[in-house]
């Protein structure tokens, strides 16, 4: 079998403590190493990063914007290859024929535009919030309540977030459209850099607000595959929390220069915040889950989900009062 050339796009700072793990992981790929180019973008690190990483056969970008999407995008420019991967330096592949399984979908269906694991891996031993991340299948609960969800809970076995796919057993073909396009495009994503080139990725690449424009345009088959990548969430509850409260503001920020809006019902808009705000659903989707796998991570949803619906209130009514005396 002819394997595919792969460039992986992974913007770094300052992260000595994680990168050796992840790109291990990569070389250690039962896959054939020439045809796997590391592309790091490096945000001016002033750790290890850098000479951890060099052992890896890796080519350096500089960044030095400290903006991660403007990372990924120097990642693109400078990727030579057939295909493109997103990785970060907290993600770690789990078994040596990940690549292999990855590329797949591609190889078995020309129309497939990009592929993406459908589960994080589960480690007892890890942190207690990336345990429930790992759980619920999430980086922002939100997703769960406004259905945004783009990868499954640890006890979902049958992709049930959209109507429209086909089980191809190693995958499902999930065609999306604009209105239920989830939150795509990162932590293992691949995707053929040919279609990247059509999207608005340059100067920033927004995964969300790229994937719109390729739906847009008539792309809309993706292959939900079935593995798992190991992601380190965050580690506590306050990081895990920071880190929404980050992404919120810069979401924020550049919210009129988006592409990708969270297209919601009011219906669900306003059932999605009660759900997080009053405890009782969070709750219901712990004990459901308790019951199929005895983690007390679980138990951690109905706290989260009320802190960041409650920060979300709290940084929209702050930038909707802003606009208005700003004119």
């Amino acid at each position: 079998m002819e394997y595919p050339k792969i460039s992986i796009v992974m913007p770094v700072y300052n992260e000595e403590d994680k990168i050796e793990s992840c790109l291990h992981s990569i070389r250690n790929q039962n896959y054939p190493q020439k045809n796997i180019e590391i592309v790091l973008v490096d945000d001016d690190s002033s750790d290890r990063t850098l000479e951890i990483a060099k052992k890896f056969n890796v080519k350096v970008v500089r960044n030095g914007k400290r903006d991660y999407d403007i990372g990924k995008s120097l990642g693109i420019k400078n990727a030579s290859n057939e295909y493109i991967m997103f990785l970060d330096a907290d993600n770690i592949l789990p078994s040596i024929n990940w690549f292999k399984k990855m590329i797949e979908p591609f190889q078995n269906d020309l129309n497939v535009i990009g592929a993406q694991p459908i589960w994080f891996t589960y480690n007892k031993k890890d942190p207690l919030v990336d345990r429930y991340a790992t759980l619920f299948g999430i980086t922002d609960p939100t997703t769960i309540y406004f259905k945004k969800r783009d990868r499954l809970m640890l006890i979902e076995k049958e992709w049930n977030l959209v109507k429209d796919y086909e089980d191809l057993g190693h995958s499902f073909l999930v065609t999306f459209d604009s209105d239920n396009l989830p939150t795509i495009g990162s932590v293992g994503f691949t995707i053929k850099k040919e279609h990247l080139l059509k999207t608005t990725y340059d100067p920033t690449f927004s995964h969300l607000d790229c994937m719109i424009d390729l739906v847009k345009q008539g792309y809309n088959s993706f292959a939900m595959v079935k593995l798992d990548v190991i992601h380190l969430h965050a580690g506590t509850v306050k990081s895990f929390i920071d880190k929404l409260k980050r992404n919120m503001k810069i979401y924020i920020r550049d919210y009129k220069k988006r592409r990708y809006t969270w297209k919601v019902s009011p219906f669900r808009f306003i059932f999605g915040t009660l759900a997080m705000l009053t405890f009782v659903v969070p709750f219901y989707h712990s004990v459901k889950g308790y019951l199929k796998i005895k983690d007390n991570a679980w138990f951690l949803h109905p706290y989260v989900c009320f802190r960041v619906a409650w920060m979300y209130v709290l940084l929209t009514l702050n930038w909707k009062i802003n606009s208005l005396f700003k004119g």
